[in-house]
């Protein structure tokens, strides 16, 4: 499945994707919550112990985004690669 990461990426404040901390991980289920906007996010385990879930890679897009590729222009917006540049 493709996803095209325009607009609005998730948080409310800025327009930027969660940045998303654990708060409890059992076997079954993760609780997540966003330090920038501090909404709540459960997500169920499968019987392997892994969460299995697109919507799961489409929030957590800031630890997913390279350089290259369908991620491109989201890894830019996170990271600003004008401003990381140092000029000697």
């Amino acid at each position: 499945m493709r996803y095209r990461y325009t607009g609005d990426l998730g948080c409310r404040h800025r327009g930027v994707p969660h940045d998303l901390i654990i708060v409890h991980e059992n076997a079954q289920t993760k609780w997540e919550v966003c330090k920038i906007c501090g909404k709540k996010f459960k997500w169920n385990k499968g019987f392997r112990g892994r969460v299995a879930n697109a919507e799961y890679l489409k929030i957590h897009v800031r630890d997913f985004a390279q350089k290259s590729g369908a991620t491109r222009r989201i890894y830019n917006k996170i990271y600003n690669q004008s401003k990381m540049i140092i000029k000697i």
